[in-house]
């Protein structure tokens, strides 16, 4: 079991970070981990956490 899904990513007004992966209503704050993902996996979340890094780096650079 990998937690996951805290701060889910998304469109709808549940969801914590927007698909830039922002914070709502917090400038400046981004998350980049296991917590955006909006299911849980029944895999390690090693991978997905680095490619979720990776674009996060991405749109960090610009």
């Amino acid at each position: 079991f990998h937690y996951a899904g805290t701060a889910r990513i998304g469109t709808d007004d549940m969801a914590v970070v927007d698909l830039d992966l922002r914070v709502h209503g917090i400038d400046g704050l981004r998350v980049a981990d296991a917590s955006v993902m909006p299911t849980s996996i029944s895999a390690n979340t090693n991978a997905t956490v680095y490619a979720i890094a990776e674009r996060a780096a991405e749109l960090i650079a610009g």
